[in-house]
């Protein structure tokens, strides 16, 4: 039996926080399964509509697409009239849900989620050998909920926000700078520089194979595969020499962290930059105790360090690490001055010299 007096306020505080999370991890399979039937797609596109002409149109069972309906707009995921008998998405519903190119597009955050349920063995047992998990071995919706979840925040912040925070970065790109993207994924990025600077030469560079060919697939969907070059290539093996060399979102998930900006040092040009985008995150854990720094410390403990950890060294920063420590990491490789230059409340945009 628990003897300990418990304070009921806390407790029950406790609990209700712990059911508003359960409910928004209970919606996880309902929001992948209604992006993989483009349920969102078909509900923009028709609502108003009841729930059974939502499922003609759909082709699903309307028992299911009915209850389907309902859990979305207890979540407020979804809209109805008041006698709910009419479904529709909101303006802002269909932007976070229903269009791939909108550019407040959240859906892909699920793909990360449902990723993350389907690798518990192999990090549960990760846990037990303290070893890592290699990237190979994870489940392909992390891949395509990786590039979906950062695009919209691409999108709104690479080129208009961060890289002009950058000194001389967009200048050396107008006039034909050459441009590596590391850990570039399917290339969301760099897609995007490479259509933003025409002169420019663009790069882009992944350890992860499939994830290179996705890329290559979009580049050429876009006109652009003439434009960038894609290779398979970890942070310590890719060739050539550099204007600028970026890291997305993916420095803390090397194993190797310092030698990869080692490398990069060696990669530059003379007055060459590395510009690192990485989560936004205090120096002091306890800063990073909000909503934000749970879900990063979450899909952390799921992706980052168990990646880190089955590669050489596996340093395993985390996606908290927090600027002093990678300035750190590029200060000791030898690039001067780091410093962010600027962050929001997801990310913060870091550069070093080499001079």
């Amino acid at each position: 039996m628990y003897l300990q007096e418990l304070d009921s306020e806390k407790l029950k505080k406790l609990q209700w926080q712990i059911m508003q999370n359960v409910a928004a991890s209970a919606i996880i399979p309902l929001m992948r399964i209604g992006d993989e039937l483009g349920l969102f797609k078909v509900l923009a596109d028709n609502g108003p509509c009841t729930d059974e002409e939502f499922s003609n149109l759909a082709k699903i069972d309307n028992r299911y697409g009915r209850e389907w309906l309902l859990a979305l707009c207890a979540a407020g995921y979804c809209s109805a009239d008041e006698d709910v008998n009419k479904f529709h998405l909101s303006p802002e519903q269909q932007a976070v849900f229903a269009f791939e190119d909108s550019p407040a597009l959240m859906i892909g955050a699920y793909d990360v989620l449902s990723a993350n349920v389907h690798g518990i063995d192999s990090v549960r047992e990760a846990f037990k050998t303290g070893e890592g998990v290699h990237y190979e071995k994870f489940h392909p919706c992390c891949f395509q909920g990786t590039a979906r979840f950062f695009k919209p925040s691409y999108a709104a912040n690479l080129l208009k926000k961060w890289l002009p925070k950058v000194s001389g970065v967009v200048e050396k790109l107008k006039d034909g700078g050459s441009y590596a993207d590391i850990g570039c994924g399917f290339g969301v990025s760099t897609l995007m520089v490479a259509e933003e600077f025409p002169k420019a030469e663009v790069y882009g560079f992944d350890i992860h194979e499939p994830s290179i060919q996705k890329a290559q697939s979009i580049a050429k969907e876009a006109c652009m595969e003439k434009r960038i070059q894609y290779t398979v290539a970890d942070a310590k093996s890719y060739a050539g020499k550099f204007d600028v060399i970026a890291f997305f979102d993916c420095l803390h998930d090397m194993g190797d962290p310092q030698g990869a900006a080692r490398y990069a040092f060696e990669h530059l040009n003379d007055g060459g930059v590395v510009i690192l985008i990485e989560p936004t995150a205090s120096d002091k854990p306890s800063e990073n105790f909000h909503t934000i720094g749970q879900m990063y410390y979450s899909f952390s403990t799921m992706g980052c360090i168990p990646t880190s950890k089955s590669q050489e060294v596996g340093l395993a920063l985390g996606a908290q690490a927090g600027p002093k420590k990678l300035e750190d990491i590029l200060s000791k490789a030898g690039l001067a001055d780091p410093k962010v230059v600027h962050r929001n409340a997801s990310n913060m945009v870091i550069e070093a010299r080499k001079i």
